[in-house]
């Protein structure tokens, strides 16, 4: 696997490295994304806080588009990285990040309530 690919994950097993490099080439934000959703199944609020930077104006606007004003598309959002964060642990690794995190949202906006575990 290329460097690129495992990131945050190999940085993570051998303790060394910074997990805060930016995403600054959009074709890695699912990359990104899956290093730090790795990293949060360990308990990292920091790098939820960058999943929240990477992928929160996305998810607002998906959720915007669902809801009927813009207070409730926002406390949807929190609603959305709190199950993140829960459900974390059952994400597999893979290229389908950001799908993963979209998934959680829709789930909001079907029941009104985070998404499912993936």
């Amino acid at each position: 696997m290329k460097e690129a690919e495992t990131g945050a994950r190999q940085r993570h097993r051998s303790g060394g490295g910074s997990p805060n490099a930016a995403c600054v080439v959009p074709g890695r934000a699912t990359a990104r994304a899956d290093d730090l959703l790795v990293l949060i199944a360990h308990g990292s609020t920091k790098a939820l806080a960058e999943l929240y930077d990477l992928v929160a104006p996305l998810l607002l606007a998906l959720l915007r588009s669902r809801h009927s004003t813009v207070e409730q598309a926002k406390d949807a959002l929190v609603g959305v990285f709190a199950q993140i964060w829960r459900t974390a642990p059952a994400y597999s690794t893979g290229p389908y990040a950001l799908d993963w995190i979209i998934d959680q949202a829709q789930g909001d906006a079907r029941t009104g309530a985070p998404g499912r575990a993936a």
